[in-house]
């Protein structure tokens, strides 16, 4: 039995390294995307269309989740998820335009969402009684792709050139695929639900396990979220008007910092908690996180401006943390529709918030727009809170 179990970890061992290795990649095509369309074109607007893309199919890849989560083969759609953004890169690394860049950066989306959604659904059923570790560990794997793709794209394009960085991209869905069809570990706990049962309605049960609160705060933080990811590059151009990309590099690198050590040194310590009361944990842990983030533009001093930055990124990780270990409580074949339910909602309010930002946002107006955005969800977590307690 004990061999066995070593056999599993082992083989679960092997698919995390997989997935940091596609993290790199997806951090590498983060960055990488976009500066090839500024590069190409010097237009706004064309590269903004490369977030629209993006985000558009993560929300198609999180609808494909919800109606067909329940259903389908979780081994199989993950493998086919990393082969469709193999191929898609691929066809880059040969073909770079931009008409082609942009159904690139859409089937990445949809293969990002449906990968990411079909494994929390399956992480349960991978890790057993450690499903929180490995959740943790996802988190952590996070923060070092950003840290490791952000610092690549820096040495590599010089280097390889962008052609070289999306064959680069490739090979690592190649070798997630690859590490996916060679360990042999279930996927599901119960067979696959049948079309008619698969029809049967997610909300009442996500309602009943008093998942709405969460749901809400996650979309409006998504929202929020959008005031960094464009407040962020104007403030490194104020601060380091020089060498801007260095400055908001800073910043995103302290806050993946904060992702790997929430991962690995913080939430050990908050186990007992995170298994109790996960609902209380993700609000509590996005008030953490909005505060961080405002803290990065109204605070004057680097130091703590990387405090914040930091402290952001400890809120995300236990946030994402939280939240899965709550969707996770739910019967095996509804995890898949409600993580897809859960990319839908993360994404659509994501989307929401880049296009307003977009209009309404002016660089005299950066701090205030991230303490709007960021504080309406803080202000909603902490009114979820006690609806979550109560039940």
């Amino acid at each position: 039995m004990a061999e066995t179990k070593g056999a599993v970890r082992g083989q679960l061992g092997l698919l995390l390294g997989a997935k940091a290795v596609s993290d790199i990649g997806y951090a590498l095509d983060f960055v990488c995307l976009s500066i090839f369309v500024w590069e190409s074109t010097r237009s706004t607007l064309a590269t903004g269309l490369v977030s629209v893309a993006l985000y558009a199919g993560q929300i198609l890849g999180g609808r494909l989740g919800h109606a067909y989560g329940a259903r389908w083969d979780r081994r199989s759609v993950m493998v086919v998820a990393d082969l469709v953004r193999m191929a898609a890169l691929l066809t880059l690394a040969v073909l770079p335009g931009q008409p082609q860049l942009y159904v690139a950066v859409f089937l990445v989306g949809i293969g990002r969402s449906v990968f990411e959604g079909t494994l929390s659904a399956a992480t349960p059923v991978l890790a057993g009684e450690r499903a929180q570790f490995v959740n943790s560990v996802l988190a952590g794997i996070k923060g070092i792709g950003f840290m490791a793709g952000m610092s690549l794209s820096a040495v590599a394009v010089p280097v390889i050139g962008f052609q070289g960085v999306f064959a680069l991209d490739a090979a690592s869905y190649a070798l997630s695929a690859l590490v996916l069809l060679a360990i042999r570990i279930p996927f599901r706990d119960s067979e696959p639900a049948t079309p008619a049962d698969s029809k049967k309605l997610l909300w009442p049960l996500v309602v009943a396990a008093g998942l709405v609160p969460l749901f809400v705060v996650r979309c409006l933080d998504a929202f929020g979220s959008s005031s960094q990811h464009v407040g962020i590059p104007v403030l490194g151009s104020e601060l380091s008007p020089d060498t801007p990309t260095e400055a908001a590099g800073v910043i995103w690198g302290v806050w993946a910092a904060g992702l790997l050590a929430a991962g690995f040194v913080f939430r050990p310590l908050a186990t007992k908690v995170i298994a109790r009361a996960p609902g209380v944990v993700f609000c509590l842990a996005t008030v953490l996180m909005s505060l961080g983030f405002i803290g990065i533009f109204w605070f004057d001093e680097w130091p703590l401006r990387l405090a914040g930055a930091a402290l952001a990124g400890i809120g995300d990780a236990f946030s994402e943390v939280a939240f899965k270990q709550a969707v996770q409580r739910l019967p095996d074949q509804q995890r898949g529709q409600a993580f897809g339910l859960s990319q839908i909602v993360v994404n659509s309010g994501f989307m929401a918030g880049l296009v307003a930002t977009s209009f309404l946002l002016t660089p005299d107006f950066v701090p205030e727009w991230v303490l709007i955005l960021h504080g309406v969800p803080m202000l909603v977590a902490v009114a979820a809170i006690a609806r979550v307690r109560a039940r």
